[in-house]
């Protein structure tokens, strides 16, 4: 739901770069855990509450509960905080939670050739639009790393989330 970047002023709120549309979604909601992040030693995750949050420049700042002092929060850099799926509003047609499209098989089509370039191993947010990180798998046509833009219809034609599978309109470079 959110990675905590480090500290902000001295009352214990955290500098954050939440990783929903909407940011305000966190506020009060109950079932949220603060937890290690990426790279650092694993333990047991702890209740935590948002009491608020603000945007702050580019970013955002929370304050949250048990936190009342810089100390306490300089100590939360590099954790998460994670949720369950319930708390993520409803998606439209042709949208989707990049949680659920990351280990996709990405599939492109040039002459009629249909080639596997690889599976979907995150997604980069750019601020024009979102990029797919596909990196190669078995049986994808190389081994190379592909930065594919998030530009539905015109570059991504199809999700079959089911299948496990992206189609996309793109160049196999030789």
């Amino acid at each position: 739901m959110a990675e905590v970047m480090g500290a902000h002023g001295i009352k214990g709120w955290v500098k954050t770069r939440p990783l929903l549309e909407e940011p305000l979604l966190l506020v009060g909601q109950s079932g949220l855990v603060l937890a290690p992040g990426p790279g650092m030693r694993q333990g047991a995750g702890q209740p935590v509450t948002v009491l608020d949050l603000k945007r702050q420049g580019r970013g955002w700042i929370m304050q949250l509960s048990g936190i009342s002092d810089r100390s306490d929060a300089e100590a939360l850099r590099g954790t998460v905080i994670l949720g369950h799926a319930g708390m993520l509003p409803p998606l439209e047609a042709d949208e989707f939670y990049w949680r659920d499209l990351e280990g996709l098989r990405v599939w492109s089509e040039e002459s009629g050739v249909v080639t596997l370039l690889g599976e979907i191993d995150h997604l980069l947010e750019t601020g024009a639009n979102d990029v797919l990180v596909v990196r190669a798998c078995e049986g994808s046509a190389d081994d190379r790393e592909r930065l594919i833009p998030w530009i539905w219809g015109d570059v991504v034609e199809a999700v079959d989330a089911e299948a496990g599978e992206v189609r996309v309109k793109w160049y196999v470079d030789a």
